[in-house]
C-alpha cells in the first residue's frame, strides 16, 4: 500500500440504531416466561438483557427439564443478533416453594453439582449467565447457605466470562446478606406485589432503592423492578389485557385494578437514572407493541437521558432567564406565596429564574431564593421550596423550534395551562403549553445552535479524516488512518444514533435528512466532524 498508514473504511448508510447502543451501563433487563410470549414480537432494540424464566433446582443440585427449549434457542439467536444478552432464570416463585434451594444450598456437594450443572446448561444454550431468583430464603443457616452459593456461583461464572445476577424482594430483604452484593453483577429488585390500593407505587420503588442501596448495594448494581401487569385484592391482569377491557395506558387504576401506567413507567426510569443502574421488567410478554408500549416509555427515557444534558441540548446553568409561554406571557413565581401562573404581561423580578445545575443532568429553577417544585404533578406547581428535592429537579429538554419544556422526576412536563389556570406538572408529551421561549435577563437570546452556524472546527477534510460523499442522500463513507471509535448525534438534539467501530463495513439506510456530528476516537485524540444528509 502506498499509505503508511492502515487506511480502514467505515460504510455508515445511516439508520436509526437503536437506543442500546447509546445505553452505556443503564439496563433494560426483561424477563421473558417459557410458558408465553412470541420470541418475535420482542422489542430487542430497546433491551439490554433478558432473563428466560424459569428453570427449577432439584434438591440434591440437578437441573428440571427447561419449558419449551426450542423457544430458549430461539430467543438466544434473536438476541444475540441485536446484541442483546440472555441469562437463564432460575427458580421463581414456584408457589412459594423453596425446598430445592434450601437443600441444594446446605450440601457442600449438592451445591458443587449445581453449579457445574448451570455451567453446563449455559454452556449448551450459549447464554451470558444466570439469574438466581431464589427469592425468600428462611434466614439463619439459610441465609449462610445462600451466601455460599452465591460465592461459589460468582467464582465458577466469573471464571467462564458469564454473569451473575439475582432477583431479590422489595424491601426487608435481611437473608440476602450484604457479602452477596460482592458476588453478583447486579441485582433485580422486585419492587412491585407491595399491597395497598396499588401494589406498585413510585414511592414504593423510592423504598425499594433506599433499602438496598442503604445496606450497601452500589447504585450500579441497583436495578429498579417494575410491573407489566396490574393487581386487585383477588386477580392478576396483564397490561395487554387491562388496556384491552378499557384501561388508560396514562392511569394507574382500572376498576379497583392498580398497575404502572405510562407516566409512572417514565417517572421510575427516570428514578433509575438518578439512583439505580437500570430497570427490570416482569414481564415482557405482558406488554403491547404500540404507542401504548410501556417498554417504548421506558426507551424513550433512555434516549432522552443518555449522557444528560448532550451538546446541543445544554441548558444555561448560572444564567437568570425569563421564560414566555404560548400565550406570548411570562411565567411569575408569585414570590413563592401561591400556585404559579403563566400570565403576565411583563417580566420583573418574580419572573425570573436562575438555572441551578441540580446533578445528574436536571436543573433547579430558583427566583427570590427560592426553588421550583414539581408538586409531583399532585396539585399546581409553586416557587416556595428552600432546597433541592427529587420534585425539585427537572429535564431541560429543547424542542426543535429551540423552546425549552421541563419534565418533572414525575416523567410529565410543566404545562402553561395557556395563563387559563394554574400551571400543573401533568403532561405526557411536549406540545405548545408544555414549550416555552427563553432569554437571559440581558435579553440575549439562548438557544440551541441552529444548521446554518456551523462551529468551525466541525468543517470536514482536517486530521487526516475523509467523509464522503458529503452531504449525501444516502451513503457515508468515513476513512481514517487508525482504527477507531465513531459516535454519531443529530445536531441539533445531541441525540446518539449511532455509536461503533470503524473496523467493518455496516449496512444503514434511513436517518432523516439533517446535520450530524461525527466524534472519532482513536487511542491518541477525539475530533469532531459535520455529517450533512439532504433529502
Amino acid at each position: 500500500m502506498k499509505n503508511v498508514y492502515t487506511r480502514i473504511v467505515c460504510v455508515i448508510a445511516v439508520v436509526l440504531l437503536s437506543s442500546v447502543a447509546a445505553l452505556s451501563q443503564f439496563k433494560v433487563v426483561g424477563y421473558f416466561p417459557s410458558w408465553a410470549g412470541n420470541v418475535s414480537d420482542i422489542q430487542f432494540s430497546k433491551l439490554t438483557h433478558i432473563n428466560y424464566a424459569f428453570v427449577l433446582p432439584t434438591a440434591t443440585g440437578g437441573l428440571q427439564a427447561v419449558e419449551n427449549p426450542s423457544k430458549l434457542q430461539s430467543l438466544v439467536s434473536s438476541s444475540h443478533a441485536n446484541g442483546v444478552k440472555v441469562l437463564i432464570a432460575v427458580g421463581g416463585w414456584n408457589d412459594g416453594n423453596d425446598s430445592g434451594f434450601e437443600s441444594l444450598a446446605a450440601n457442600p456437594t449438592y451445591r458443587t453439582n449445581f453449579v457445574n450443572n448451570l455451567i453446563n446448561f449455559v454452556n449448551q444454550y450459549s447464554l451470558d449467565g444466570v439469574d438466581i431468583d431464589w427469592e425468600y430464603p428462611d434466614g439463619g443457616a439459610s441465609s449462610n447457605n445462600y451466601s455460599s452459593l452465591m460465592q461459589q456461583l460468582s467464582t465458577a461464572l466469573h471464571n467462564n466470562g458469564k454473569l451473575l445476577t439475582a432477583a431479590v424482594v422489595a424491601t426487608g430483604g435481611s437473608s440476602i446478606q450484604s457479602n452477596v452484593f460482592g458476588y453478583v453483577d447486579f441485582l433485580n429488585l422486585m419492587a412491585y406485589d407491595g399491597g395497598g390500593s396499588n401494589h406498585s407505587t413510585y414511592d414504593y420503588a423510592v423504598q425499594s432503592l433506599n433499602y438496598w442501596k442503604g445496606r450497601g448495594l452500589p447504585s450500579a448494581k441497583a436495578i429498579l423492578g417494575v410491573p407489566f401487569y396490574g393487581r386487585s385484592s383477588s386477580e392478576y391482569v396483564a397490561y395487554n389485557t387491562l388496556l384491552s377491557r378499557g384501561a388508560s395506558a396514562n392511569a394507574d387504576s382500572f376498576q379497583g385494578i392498580g398497575y404502572n401506567g405510562i407516566p409512572t413507567i417514565k417517572g421510575k426510569t427516570n428514578l433509575a437514572f438518578d439512583q439505580g443502574g437500570g430497570i427490570m421488567i416482569w414481564e415482557l410478554s405482558q406488554d403491547v407493541t404500540n404507542s401504548n408500549s410501556l417498554l417504548t416509555a421506558i426507551d424513550q427515557v433512555v434516549d432522552q437521558r443518555n449522557g444528560g444534558n448532550p451538546p446541543g441540548n445544554t441548558a444555561p446553568i448560572g444564567q437568570t432567564i425569563t421564560l414566555r409561554g404560548f400565550n406570548n406571557l411570562f411565567v411569575s413565581s408569585e414570590n413563592g406565596t401561591a400556585p404559579m401562573w403563566c400570565n403576565r404581561t411583563t417580566a420583573q423580578a418574580w419572573e425570573q429564574f436562575t438555572v441551578v445545575d441540580a446533578g445528574g443532568g436536571k436543573v433547579a429553577l430558583r427566583s427570590m431564593s427560592k426553588y421550583i417544585s414539581s408538586e409531583n404533578g399532585a396539585a399546581p406547581i409553586t416557587c416556595n421550596r428552600t432546597t433541592i428535592g427529587d420534585w425539585e429537579k427537572f429535564d431541560w429538554v429543547l424542542t426543535a423550534d429551540g423552546k425549552v419544556g421541563f419534565r418533572g422526576n414525575n416523567g410529565l412536563f410543566i404545562s402553561s395551562e395557556n395563563g387559563a389556570n394554574a400551571m400543573t406538572c401533568t403532561r405526557t408529551s411536549l406540545g405548545g403549553w408544555e414549550a416555552f421561549s427563553f432569554v437571559s435577563v440581558s435579553g440575549a437570546r439562548i438557544a440551541a445552535p441552529e444548521t446554518k452556524d456551523i462551529p468551525e472546527e466541525l468543517a470536514p477534510g482536517k486530521d487526516g479524516i475523509a467523509l464522503y460523499p458529503n452531504p449525501s442522500t444516502a451513503v457515508i463513507n468515513i476513512e481514517v488512518a487508525k482504527p477507531s471509535q465513531v459516535v454519531i448525534r443529530d445536531f441539533n438534539s445531541g441525540r446518539i444514533v449511532y455509536t461503533g467501530s470503524i473496523v467493518t463495513a455496516i449496512q444503514v439506510n434511513n436517518l432523516p435528512p439533517g446535520l450530524y456530528t461525527a466524534t472519532i476516537t482513536d487511542h491518541d485524540q477525539s475530533r469532531v466532524k459535520k455529517i450533512v444528509i439532504k433529502p
